[in-house]
């Protein structure tokens, strides 16, 4: 087991902070751990009243690409992720949700980020208006769950946390 001995703060930013930390290995030995420390994330598949899902396509910078995903967003300092996942529902869908179902975290990158996202599940409920960041340019689509196992099968879907939701959804329903 490594052993945590000090730390260098490299960068610290909006979204991420950048270390450097100091371990001692079980033998003794000194290595150097790089971290991307993350406030982590929540991640909802909302189901509308004729089983279809909601997803968002935006264009991701890091990746270059469109991606379709369930909503998802960032945990502000000490925030429920439950809460987080409702907030980003009506901010990326402009639906509040009910019945909601708590299926646990995925570690996406667990070699170098801290980053936990949180999934969850819920029902479509009433329209309440979308309220994205000016930033944020969002389309909003529907799927069946079908449709989202063919497009991951495709490699249209390609975002892990969404995938991983379509996986507790589908085990949830046997």
């Amino acid at each position: 087991m490594e052993k945590f001995n000090k730390r260098q703060d490299i960068y610290n930013g909006y979204i991420v902070k950048l270390v450097k930390d100091e371990v001692i290995l079980d033998d003794g030995s000194i290595s150097y751990r790089e971290v991307v420390k993350h406030n982590g994330g929540a991640c909802i598949a909302i189901e509308d009243n004729e089983g279809k899902f909601l997803m968002v396509k935006q264009y991701r910078y890091a990746v270059e690409r469109e991606m379709y995903e369930f909503c998802a967003g960032k945990l502000e300092p000490n925030e429920d992720p439950k809460n987080t996942a409702i907030r980003e529902a009506v901010e990326e869908t402009g639906y509040s949700v009910k019945d909601v179902i708590d299926f646990g975290y995925m570690v996406p990158t667990c070699g170098y980020c801290s980053e936990l996202i949180y999934l969850y599940y819920a029902k479509l409920d009433k329209f309440l208006g979308q309220e994205l960041d000016k930033d944020e340019r969002i389309e909003l689509h529907r799927f069946t769950l079908d449709e989202i196992h063919q497009m991951i099968k495709e490699g249209k879907i390609v975002d892990a946390k969404s995938i991983c939701l379509a996986y507790h959804i589908e085990r949830m329903r046997g």
